[in-house]
């Protein structure tokens, strides 16, 4: 909780008054009967207090709503489990993707998923995990180009062109073929096999390039995605 606007005014005076009294060397105890520079230094280490509650308040709040989007992904995929249908399982901790038919394994696949790490630009910012919670395959497409956005550019220190500008696209980042889950995330080749097994990604889930292939010919278009 913040202070209110009576609260943050008591203590600037407060602190105010310390600095003077202590400044012209008055006896402050003997001339209120209190000790206000003490009792301004405690209010202020309260309001710092309080400003550290605000923030892990923002943190756990956030880490609540991840934890729902893991249940219900896990519960998504053990539902799953007693039927017939396709649907990919991916686990964000041990970077593996388990393409299923009910109980059987299809594929399983060494990934890379999010970093957790957080870009920050003035009041922009970017947090680059894998979002938890049941998605699904909307489109599918082979030869993908990446257009880049702006926190590509960001990160290298790169001035941010315009939206149609050709710095934007890359060809060959994406790998041969991408898997649309939609909301910017995607399942798709990388040029970077190398960190498979890591997690190193803006929030995509990379797959080498014959997980790729596979997953491109066998999951259709509309099959489920858990990602716990």
């Amino acid at each position: 909780m913040k202070p209110t606007p009576v609260q943050s005014v008591g203590i600037i005076v407060l602190a105010a008054l310390a600095v003077a009294w202590s400044e012209l060397q008055l006896p402050v105890r003997e001339s209120v009967g209190y000790d206000v520079p003490g009792l301004a230094v405690r209010l202020w280490k309260m309001r710092l207090e309080l400003r550290e509650n605000e923030a892990e308040l923002v943190r756990l709040q956030a880490e609540t709503a991840r934890l729902k989007q893991t249940v219900t992904a896990l519960a998504g995929r053990f539902a799953a489990a007693f039927t017939e249908e396709v649907y990919i399982a991916v686990s964000t901790a041990d970077n593996r993707l388990y393409a299923r038919r009910g109980q059987d394994v299809l594929r399983e696949a060494v990934i890379s998923t999010g970093s957790g790490d957080t870009l920050r630009q003035g009041k922009r910012s970017w947090i680059f995990e894998t979002p938890r919670g049941v998605l699904r395959v909307i489109r599918k497409k082979a030869g993908p180009v990446w257009v880049k956005p702006d926190w590509a550019f960001l990160e290298k220190g790169e001035p941010i062109p315009p939206w149609d500008s050709p710095l934007r696209r890359q060809k060959g980042v994406l790998g041969d073929y991408l898997l649309d889950l939609g909301g910017g995330v995607a399942i798709h080749g990388t040029d970077k096999e190398h960190l498979l097994g890591q997690s190193v990604t803006h929030g995509c889930i990379r797959v080498g390039k014959d997980d790729i292939k596979f997953l491109y010919d066998s999951i259709p278009v509309g099959t489920k995605v858990y990602i716990y």
